[in-house]
């Protein structure tokens, strides 16, 4: 049977006895129930810029015939990743920050913690010669009626997004981390995801850039209609939330975020249209579709007069990770040999991060930091 955590972090400086751990007056509390009733269970809190680490044995707390509860806290300034350790069995790395609610560790891996079940709508919007869904989620507080505006994040793969039943390794759990930060910051979004699940989802996330690398097969990739997609988004996807929702329409408060084929496109998208988006995120991005000498004349030939902020994250743990971390590592030096600004640029590697939605909801925690803590 395999072991199920319940992880609830909540947004709160630590100015009580209640915790065991993590006395810094930065600390973040945190919550663990153990359905499986631990003999020993650690927390270990750690660095992705520095390695230092500090593990710390949490304060129990009640206990009920469906877990055992703990408690403590770590610093968010010292700290921005931690894994749970039950019985010597170690969780995936996950995002550590004051946005962060709460994280479920079970047989998907690790999933945020929400307040509520996703509820989205559906809309379906003409494409090419076919139809292309989009999926928006609106957090519980939101109000139409009301003049109080939301930032917007547009993801690729809108089906992987909410529900944990979407593939094998769950779902991005997109809704239950922005609910999260708006619960323990003042930053307001909603999520607006577009369907990739059709068979042509390798053409239209990969935008025609130059000839395609040596690969084992090019067939789907040739030719890429990314910039149809591209403009679907800026066209029709961005003026029909604009017009229906209440957001902001400045590129501060509008992002493009996806993993994969999806990392590429929103790579793309944002490069394109730094205008609109003020922050890009790219997971285990499908840069190694193209060579350096590519990239580099790509990026030459725009004239940016913003620049987007850009987070870039990829893992080491399979073949399809080792293969793209080549292209995530030199994207970051591409970018400054083109003089974007270093300090817009961040870089994530997770040694034992493999390609599916288990790690990158793990993450995605740390792209909400960058795209609202503009100064982190």
């Amino acid at each position: 049977m395999k072991r199920f955590l319940s992880i609830v972090l909540t947004a709160a400086l630590l100015c009580s006895a209640l915790c065991a751990c993590g006395n810094s007056k930065n600390g973040h509390k945190i919550k663990i129930t153990d359905e499986f009733m631990a003999e020993k269970l650690t927390v270990t809190f750690f660095s992705t810029e520095n390695n230092e680490k500090e593990t710390v044995t949490p304060e129990k707390g009640e206990k009920t015939d469906d877990y055992q509860e703990y408690f403590c806290s770590g610093d968010t300034d010292k700290y921005d990743r931690m894994y749970i350790t039950s019985d010597d069995e170690d969780s995936v790395e996950l995002a550590f920050n004051d946005y962060v609610s709460g994280w479920n560790i079970g047989s998907k891996g690790a999933c945020p913690i929400g307040t509520e079940k996703p509820d989205y709508e559906i809309k379906t919007f003409k494409y090419s010669k076919t139809e292309k869904d989009v999926y928006i989620w609106t957090p519980s507080d939101y109000d139409k009626k009301s003049k109080e505006k939301y930032s917007v994040i547009y993801m690729t793969d809108g089906q992987n997004l909410f529900e944990q039943t979407a593939t094998q390794f769950g779902s991005w759990g997109a809704a239950e981390s922005v609910q999260a930060m708006m619960e323990n910051s003042k930053n307001k979004a909603i999520v607006v995801g577009i369907d990739d699940s059709t068979s042509n989802r390798d053409s239209e996330l990969t935008p025609d850039i130059g000839n395609i690398a040596e690969l084992a097969d090019k067939s789907n990739y040739e030719n890429g209609t990314g910039k149809y997609y591209s403009d679907f988004v800026m066209n029709t996807v961005v003026p029909y939330v604009e017009k229906n929702y209440n957001v902001y329409t400045d590129p501060e408060h509008n992002a493009v975020c996806g993993s994969s084929s999806g990392g590429i496109e929103c790579f793309y998208i944002g490069i394109e249209h730094p205008e609109k988006f003020g922050t890009i995120g790219a997971l285990s991005p499908a840069f190694g579709l193209y060579d350096n000498t590519t990239w580099l004349n790509y990026l030459k030939s725009k004239k940016f007069k913003t620049y987007p902020r850009v987070y870039i994250y990829n893992g080491g743990a399979d073949e399809l990770e080792k293969f793209l971390l080549i292209g995530a590592k030199s994207m970051p030096e591409n970018l400054e040999k083109i003089n974007y600004p270093k300090d817009k640029i961040t870089f994530k590697y997770y040694e034992k991060g493999m390609h599916n939605e288990a790690y990158w909801r793990a993450v995605f925690p740390e792209f909400l930091k960058l795209m609202f803590d503009k100064d982190k």
